[in-house]
């Protein structure tokens, strides 16, 4: 609007600021009681304190005919005035009242004898004047006067014009409506057999569901809660939600776009018994799912032994068939691709800096195959790096009668400070470790098959140091008096080290440490206590000295002394 811009009451104004009904809302009442002819806009603007108020309070006023610019205000009068002659002149005695409520209604015309007093009750929208009869009433409709001054002789206000985009709007909304309300309280339960039958005859194992319901958020879906597979019920699934649920209207066979599977707890020997692992194509149980989206989900190898917080996405053949299935932890540090096979699942793993729970170590890099089978998992080809160096090898676990496993591999260029700091942090040694390594293990659950281990490693240290004795100063003193701490310099350590849940057996030691050479054994308990024979031998250029040397102590500080 103008800010410029001046309003004036017309009749129907000035009335219905005498008579309180007229004007209902407040906030239009206060506005229309400030009108006077002279305020411009910007003027009420400022002394009623609010913009926004004062102008949609001004237009819905002088739509409903209440005010006029101050030009067209005059006219207003003027017709007003022409109404109200013409009605005298017609008859002096006659009264007509003209009732109009909300909504069309036509107007009553009633005579009475003696004095009159007419009067005008209209709702907001649509007020009227005085007629001069029945016959040639008309109603004073300040809208039209201010488009085209057209006169309705209609004898009726003018109803409410309905569009066909406010039908649209209504029958949008009473649909909406009713198909929530269709969506929440439909009877879902009643499905639950049906589903329940298909899913058996799919998974070829007897399946419950606790619950059968609806989630609308983000998409519609059939929400399946509290799954149970196999007859003991070994394995659960938390959720399955179902896209598309309007696919499984009418008659089958269904075809489902994606099912989310989410807190799926899934025994491992169930899992390679299922049809779509075991390569076995299933056509009769009337559905076909294209992908299966699998979230925060784990299986479990036996009671203790599970692969948690696992993420994966399975997608289907036309046949039902397998065409890719793929599982990662929820960090992405271990990946696996999955093969159906007849004699297990085919595996394809892949690491990136994955420390495998309960274990100090981690594998930088890790690539293998592997493969699932009932009671039993085999990991080979493993190709790791790990602790500086590289690891290649084979490992498997078994679950049939607790927990066992076994493995072996070569080691090449490990680092013996990452060695020595994961498996013997008091043992402080340097340089670049190669060998070969057995080991194997049997526990009630995966804590104490770690605290079980037993290995035997035939290993090749090459430039390194062996801090917390010094062999050579211990010869040279010939048993004059004991040295403690140190460190020994040598080119190549080799040893067989045998290690058991009670102590570390070091055997077959030869150092070879230039002009001091060294060969005999010692043993480490799991307190670090060190008790050790060797016999040092001391080159010179003119002579060789031999000394047999006790080493004795905790580590990492030892001592070497001359045996007598």
């Amino acid at each position: 609007m103008d800010p410029k811009l001046v309003f004036a009451k017309t009749p129907i104004g000035d009335e219905a600021v005498r008579q309180s009904t007229r004007v209902v809302q407040r906030n239009l009442r206060m506005v229309l009681v400030q009108v006077d002819g002279k305020m411009s806009i910007e003027e009420l603007t400022s002394k009623i304190g609010n913009p926004r108020l004062v102008e949609s309070a001004l237009r819905e006023l002088e739509e409903g005919g209440f005010i006029a610019p101050t030009v067209e205000a005059v006219s207003v009068w003027e017709e007003s005035k022409k109404a109200a002659a013409g009605s005298s002149e017609q008859s002096d005695h006659s009264v007509m009242s003209q009732f109009s409520t909300f909504g069309p209604k036509s107007l009553a015309n009633e005579s009475t004898k003696g004095d009159g007093v007419g009067r005008n009750f209209s709702s907001f929208g649509k007020p009227a004047l005085h007629a001069s009869s029945a016959s040639e009433s008309e109603v004073f409709q300040p809208n039209s006067i201010l488009a085209d001054k057209k006169p309705d002789t209609d004898n009726r206000r003018h109803k409410p014009r309905i569009t066909r985009g406010n039908m649209l709007t209504w029958f949008s909304i009473g649909l909406l409506t009713a198909l929530v309300c269709t969506v929440f309280f439909y009877p879902y339960e009643q499905f639950k057999p049906a589903i329940e039958s298909s899913a058996t005859r799919l998974l070829k194992t007897p399946v419950k569901i606790d619950h059968v319901g609806m989630v609308l958020f983000p998409s519609p879906r059939l929400k399946l809660s509290g799954v149970h597979i196999g007859e003991l019920s070994d394995s659960t699934i938390g959720e399955i939600r179902i896209a598309s649920p309007i696919s499984l209207l009418g008659k089958g066979p269904y075809e489902i776009s994606q099912a989310n599977v989410l807190g799926a707890d899934i025994l491992a020997n169930r899992l390679i018994a299922l049809p779509m692992f075991t390569g076995e194509v299933t056509n009769d149980a009337g559905v076909l799912i294209r992908k299966i989206i699998v979230e925060q989900s784990r299986v479990r190898l036996g009671e203790d032994v599970a692969m948690a917080d696992l993420y994966g996405e399975l997608v289907f053949r036309a046949d039902g068939s397998i065409e890719k299935a793929s599982f990662e932890t929820v960090d992405r540090t271990l990946l696996i691709d999955v093969l159906p096979g007849s004699d297990g699942v085919a595996l394809n793993i892949e690491g990136r800096a994955w420390q495998p729970a309960g274990t100090p170590i981690s594998f930088a890099s890790l690539q293998a195959k592997g493969s699932l089978q009932k009671d039993k998992l085999l990991i080979q080809n493993i190709d790791t790096t790990f602790l500086g160096g590289i690891l290649r090898g084979n490992w498997s676990l078994e679950w049939s009668n607790g927990l066992s496993m076994a493995g072996d591999g070569t080691l090449s260029r490990l680092d013996s400070r990452k060695v020595s700091s994961a498996f013997a942090p008091s043992l402080k040694i340097e340089g670049d470790m190669s060998g070969t390594i057995r080991l194997r293990s049997i526990g009630g659950d995966w804590n104490t098959l770690l605290g079980n281990v037993e290995a035997v490693l035939n290993t090749e240290i090459t430039r390194g140091v062996i801090h917390g004795v010094d062999l050579g100063e211990a010869a040279r003193r010939n048993g004059n008096s004991a040295v403690r701490a140190g460190a020994t310099k040598f080119d190549r350590l080799r040893s067989v080290v045998s290690i058991t849940p009670k102590q570390v057996v070091v055997r077959d030691v030869h150092m070879d440490a230039g002009m001091v050479t060294a060969v005999g054994q010692f043993v480490s308990g799991r307190d670090g206590l060190v008790e050790g024979n060797m016999t040092v031998s001391l080159q010179t250029s003119v002579s060789s000295q031999y000394a047999p040397v006790r080493i004795f102590g905790r580590l990492p500080d030892l001592s070497a002394a001359i045996r007598k």
